[in-house]
């Protein structure tokens, strides 16, 4: 089994080699303000990196919320009132799901992260509950 990624402009596609097939998917995005990435520990801190573990974005990060279940609600703040915010499956090695807020203060990007953590906890539920309900 072998593994690598392709980049195509801002979109990584990772694929996997096993058996003599090829399996792809999407890996990392950033498609305009929306951004997907994976989340890593690193120290204290959690980083965003692509599929093929590169760093994506490493700058302050704050777990706005944590769940039961090991889901997160992110922060991550950037220069000039600007964040990135979102929701992830974990603290290392998990999808991240989230967007690019511009002119926000920390309050308002930290309710902003709990919205779209919702969003994607709900999207997330429902994907489980059919694929239980195909299986």
């Amino acid at each position: 089994m072998s593994t690598r990624s392709e980049r195509h402009g801002q979109t990584e596609v990772g694929i996997v080699s096993h058996d003599g097939r090829e399996f792809a998917a999407l890996g990392a995005t950033v498609h305009g303000r929306n951004v997907t990435a994976y989340t890593k520990l690193d120290g204290h801190r959690i980083v965003l990196t692509t599929w093929a573990g590169k760093t994506m974005l490493a700058c302050r990060s704050e777990v706005v919320r944590r769940h039961r279940d090991g889901s997160l609600v992110l922060l991550f703040r950037l220069t000039n009132s600007r964040f990135v915010v979102g929701y992830a499956l974990g603290d290392s090695g998990m999808l991240f799901r989230g967007e690019l807020l511009t002119d926000a203060t920390d309050e308002e990007a930290r309710r902003a992260a709990v919205c779209i953590a919702n969003f994607f906890a709900a999207f997330d539920d429902e994907d489980e509950a059919n694929f239980d309900r195909d299986a």
